[in-house]
């Protein structure tokens, strides 16, 4: 199973987005490579759309609406796939107990996880799943996730790594 993780324009576009993350743009290819290879093991594959608003955000409803929007790069790739939205910075505990019975709680089940922000959005979302599915090995893919910082980055990996999830590049998976 591969989530992504809020790879909307917002997060990704450095010149237009809102919120952008520095570097994101770069985990793009990677992250279209992996889509492409879950896909032909028969994984199922989400992505997360955070329905962010911020006070200070003086766009236009039409530019609002672009910036909720997938990244155009992964807009076609992941067209037949399920979206899941989310007001914070987690999937919330109804959907992912809408997961969890969807796919039981399988001990041989690996979650993939990749997007943005690792210290925010990444971290939180691991956690619900990890905590969703207690017997399933949840699986960061280090180089397909991109923090605030490179440092929170690291504080971020490291963290979820002490709660026992596994910390890989797409290399090693």
């Amino acid at each position: 199973m591969l989530f992504i993780i809020d790879m909307q324009n917002d997060y990704v576009d450095n010149e237009k987005g809102k919120l952008s993350v520095p570097n994101a743009t770069t985990i793009v290819p990677n992250i279209i490579q992996e889509i492409k290879k879950q896909e032909e093991q028969g994984e199922p594959i989400y992505y997360t759309l955070d329905q962010h608003a911020t006070n200070e955000d003086e766009r236009s409803e039409e530019e609002k609406q672009w910036g909720m929007e997938l990244y155009p790069a992964l807009k076609k790739v992941l067209k037949n796939h399920k979206a899941i939205k989310k007001d914070f910075h987690s999937i919330s505990p109804e959907d992912a107990a809408g997961l969890r019975e969807k796919y039981k709680d399988d001990p041989d089940r690996i979650i993939e996880i990749v997007g943005v922000e690792t210290n925010v959005c990444v971290l939180s979302n691991a956690v619900m799943l990890h905590n969703s599915f207690p017997l399933a090995s949840v699986r960061i893919l280090k180089d397909m996730c991109v923090g605030t910082t490179s440092e929170l980055h690291k504080e971020a990996l490291d963290i979820m790594k002490s709660l026992k999830m596994e910390i890989k590049s797409s290399n090693e998976s």
